[in-house]
């Protein structure tokens, strides 16, 4: 059985800008700079989450410990 590949999304946006760099149609590169756009609001969304989840997160695991 084959392991499908991974992509990390935080890598997505970087080769995205690049590929639209070296493309030579203007159609495509615009289509990859939305792409790298996209991918860079997702990752600031992610840890954006990430972030409000560490300091605001429910503390209700520790409650029944304490006892």
């Amino acid at each position: 059985m084959t392991i499908p590949p991974t992509y990390h999304l935080n890598d997505l946006g970087p080769q995205a800008q690049m590929m639209s760099r070296n493309c030579g149609n203007e159609r495509l590169a615009l289509i990859l700079q939305y792409v790298a756009l996209g991918s860079m609001i997702v990752m600031t969304g992610v840890a954006a989450s990430q972030i409000l989840k560490d300091a605001f997160g429910t503390q209700g695991n520790e409650r029944g410990k304490s006892r």
